[in-house]
C-alpha cells in the first residue's frame, strides 16, 4: 500500500510545516518589536480562551466541549496566521 501513495504528499507536508515555521518566527519577531503592546494581545487572547462562550449549555460537558471548540478555533486561528506569514515571507514580499 505504501508503494501506491502520491510522492508529493510528503513534499506537501514538508511544504507547510517549513511555511508554518517561518511565519511563526516572523510573528515572534514582530511581536519582540513591541513588547508592551504584544504582551496585551497575547494576555487578551488567553483570556479570551477561558471566558465561557454564551452558547454553551447547562451541563458540564456542554461547557467543556464549548471550551474546547474555542481552543480548536483559536488554535487553527494562529496555524493559518502563521502559514500566510511564512507564505510571504517565502516568496520575499
Amino acid at each position: 500500500m505504501a508503494e501506491e501513495s502520491n510522492p508529493n504528499i510528503l513534499f506537501g507536508l514538508l511544504q507547510a510545516g517549513l511555511e508554518i515555521s517561518l511565519g511563526a518566527a516572523h510573528k515572534s519577531i514582530e511581536m519582540a518589536r513591541n513588547p508592551q503592546e504584544s504582551a496585551t494581545k497575547v494576555v487578551t487572547e488567553v483570556m479570551s480562551m477561558f471566558t465561557l462562550p454564551a452558547h454553551a449549555g447547562p451541563q458540564l460537558q456542554d461547557k467543556a466541549q464549548a471550551i474546547a471548540g474555542v481552543w480548536m478555533e483559536k488554535g487553527m486561528t494562529i496555524l493559518s496566521e502563521c502559514k500566510t506569514a511564512g507564505e510571504k515571507y517565502k516568496e520575499g514580499k
